[in-house]
């Protein structure tokens, strides 16, 4: 990781604006330029995540958030609602992904599509874990607890993905 952004301090000062957008825009950038893009997309997946779940708790479930909620249940209720935002940031991040960064095409699509998610899905069950523990342990309100969800998700997809489901 280190080398990465060693590799990516040395692009920008090696190169002038035009290339450095020239490679940003590739497919086949850098790995340097290449993490800093899926960095992008995981910030675009992060705001439709948080925005559907928000939603979510605030509009379409707003009784979950009685405070005077048992904190057991105010942790089980984080699932239902972080299930469906996965749904919709795993769909935007993959195409986004797909069109941007990665070079599709080592497996079909819809396996592709299918792999993608499965390797998404130990990290969002990890998160969602983290979450609800954020809201049981520590009483943190759901919105905030939303931050335990991040961290695992970016550490194991990058690899999964860039090794096991695209080409490069």
């Amino acid at each position: 990781m280190l080398k990465s952004f060693k590799d990516l301090f040395t692009l920008v000062r090696d190169n002038d604006t035009a290339t450095l957008l020239r490679l940003f825009h590739s497919l086949e950038a850098p790995p340097a330029i290449q993490f800093l893009k899926y960095g992008i997309c995981g910030v675009g997946a992060l705001i439709i995540h948080t925005g559907v779940y928000l939603a979510l708790i605030y509009f379409v479930w707003p009784e979950l958030n009685d405070p005077k909620m048992d904190d057991w249940l105010r942790a089980k209720s984080t699932f239902a609602p972080t299930a469906i935002a996965f749904l919709f940031s795993n769909a935007f991040v993959y195409w986004l992904n797909m069109k941007w960064v990665f070079t599709p095409g080592r497996h079909q699509p819809v396996k592709e599509f299918l792999l993608f998610t499965a390797v998404n899905l130990p990290g969002a069950l990890m998160g969602t874990l983290a979450q609800g523990a954020l809201v049981y342990f520590l009483h943190w309100p759901k919105w905030a607890a939303l931050a335990g969800f991040i961290l695992p998700n970016v550490l194991i997809n990058f690899i999964c993905r860039k090794f096991f489901i695209f080409q490069k």
